[in-house]
């Protein structure tokens, strides 16, 4: 779970609120209003480009995509690689609120996983098992799995002894800065610890391919991966998304001084050509932004004490365009067209979505790393119905320059003030997280397909199914302040279902004898629910769209 800081709106706020609106309609910025969207809040600030300019926004801008990875991971400004990340002021997660008992729990199953595996002889009793932890954070999930471990083998149990001889634990992270931090926490465990550099999109370049026997093992990994932002029309054409990075002139004026002439020079020079291309014949005090002028723009002022102040002035835009500038995206779209064309069929409106194909690349690189053993995704999110169906928002920012919703108020389309706040991601870029639901679904589908299959599928609760571990008193150091005050309210949202869900996989050939312990788990697969006759219909021609395919050729006449 992750909880944001709020700051409190003031007057000035709400002012410059509206004149940035204002200056979008003297601009001719489409309000997201105008297009007949479930969820239209999710569009920021539309900007319209000539016709036939389309294909040229790749050459200019970044996609969503790209603009979200970049302020989350670039090596020297991106809010998780250079450290800027709070695990308890910008947000906490359950690990974090509830250890160690959170990582008891997990052990627990690990622990069963791994009796299951020497059990079916698919690890040998000298062999090494690892548990390989992507996306860890600060390091705190490992800390109270091997304290658990270190003290269960210290009983009457052989077997406790026997997997903490074999162990293994390895943090996996993007950030050498994070990394640092995970080895600093978790020193006092030697050899049965490291932590090393790794893409949790990108495994086999870093790990080799067949050589962990063990458990990969997240929480909230996916839904922190980037993401294209897609709008899908109600008759199945579909849209990706683009940022526009601006600055005000004035801003300019203040931030000029700050960079190396050349630079000043290059980046005004850009300007020039992306108003020539785009915006010829509209005088307006704006400096448009390349995707090249916003990664140099932020390099040089990252080290500067003016650079919270820069980043926070930054303004964009979004501007969609067809799809098929992407043909990974479009591989997914005819992948999945059937279930994108139920969803609209049955909702004539169209809809905001976002496609996580990290999430793709996460699930088999599991499959290809591991020679057996299992996969243990902790995340929230949901399965197909709910990702699609559902008109809340799945896109949220969270972090210290986070702002109450009403300051967008002009994009709300309809949202709720929450889902406004908190699905705008261009709020301090590279001061704030930005986080997706996780697709349960996809990552089914996807795992199958790469040889993983799927075992259980729950709530996040399920963790503590089979394992004695309780919540019902917190951790002695807790009681009686605040803390503990904070750890029975989460340990009361983590006995409730919620969004918050445990996936497990299994490599193929692993144990064929092993039972997750939970007996209620839900279903990942689609609704059931038929389809109208008319809706039937309209779902065959948005598949059609979907797919690129030709309609039927009429009957010849007689």
């Amino acid at each position: 779970m992750r909880n944001h800081t709020k700051s409190l709106l003031n007057r000035l706020g709400f002012v410059l609120a509206m004149l940035l609106g204002s200056i979008g309609l003297i601009l001719g910025v489409q309000d997201s209003r105008v297009r007949d969207l479930r969820n239209g809040w999710e569009i920021h600030r539309e900007l319209q480009i000539p016709p036939g300019s389309q294909a040229a926004v790749k050459d200019f801008f970044p996609s969503f995509l790209e603009y979200q990875d970049m302020v989350m991971f670039h090596p020297k400004f991106g809010y998780y690689s250079s450290g800027r990340v709070s695990f308890t002021s910008d947000y906490q997660t359950f690990p974090i609120v509830l250890a160690p008992l959170f990582g008891h729990m997990v052990a627990e199953q690990i622990f069963h996983m791994w009796d299951g595996m020497r059990a079916a002889g698919t690890l040998g009793e000298r062999e090494q098992f690892t548990i390989a932890e992507f996306g860890p954070g600060d390091g705190a999930m490992a800390e109270s799995i091997l304290s658990y471990v270190e003290q269960k083998s210290k009983g009457s149990d052989p077997k406790w002894r026997q997997f903490s001889d074999q162990l293994l634990y390895i943090c996996y992270d993007r950030s050498p800065a994070l990394n640092d931090i995970q080895r600093e926490r978790n020193k006092r465990f030697g050899a049965r610890f490291a932590a090393r550099v790794a893409d949790a999109t990108s495994m086999t370049a870093t790990i080799a391919p067949g050589s962990l026997k063990g458990v990969v093992l997240s929480n909230e990994l996916p839904d922190a991966f980037s993401v294209h932002k897609l709008i899908l029309s109600p008759s199945g054409t579909a849209e990706v998304a683009f940022v526009v990075p601006t600055l005000a002139g004035k801003d300019w004026q203040t931030i000029r001084p700050l960079l190396p002439a050349q630079l000043t020079k290059t980046i005004e020079d850009d300007d020039v050509s992306v108003e020539k291309k785009f915006f010829s014949g509209i005088a307006e005090p704006t400096l448009y932004l390349t995707r090249k002028s916003l990664i140099s723009l932020l390099e040089n002022l990252v080290s500067k004490k003016e650079y919270e102040d820069s980043a926070n002035a930054l303004q964009f835009q979004e501007v969609f365009v067809p799809v098929s500038v992407f043909p990974e995206l479009t591989t997914h779209l005819r992948r999945y067209a059937p279930v994108f064309a139920g969803v609209l069929a049955r909702n004539p409106r169209g809809l905001v979505t976002y496609v996580n194909l990290g999430a793709e690349s996460f699930i088999q690189g599991t499959a290809q790393i591991l020679k057996s053993g299992y996969v243990l995704t902790i995340d929230y999110g949901s399965t197909w119905n709910g990702i699609l169906a559902d008109d809340s928002a799945h896109f949220r920012t969270y972090g210290p320059v986070h702002r109450q919703a009403n300051v967008s108020n002009q994009f709300d389309g309809g949202a709720t003030p929450q889902e406004v706040s908190t699905s705008n991601p261009y709020l301090g870029p590279t001061l704030n997280d930005m986080t997706t639901d996780v697709n349960f679904s996809l990552l089914s589908a996807v795992g199958q397909l790469a040889g993983l299959k799927p075992i259980y599928f729950g709530s996040q609760r399920g963790l503590q199914a089979g394992t004695g571990v309780t919540l019902d008193m917190a951790p002695v150091d807790q009681r009686g302040n605040l803390i503990s005050e904070k750890f029975y309210q989460w340990a009361s949202d983590f006995v409730n279902p919620s969004v918050y869900k445990v996936f497990v996989q299994q490599k193929e050939g692993t144990d064929d004898k092993y039972i997750y312990p939970d007996k209620q788990p839900e279903s990942l697969g689609l609704d059931p629910s038929s389809l109208t006759e008319t809706e039937r219909i309209r779902a065959i021609d948005i598949e059609r769209r979907l797919t690129g395919a030709a309609a039927p050729a009429a009957a010849p006449a007689r």
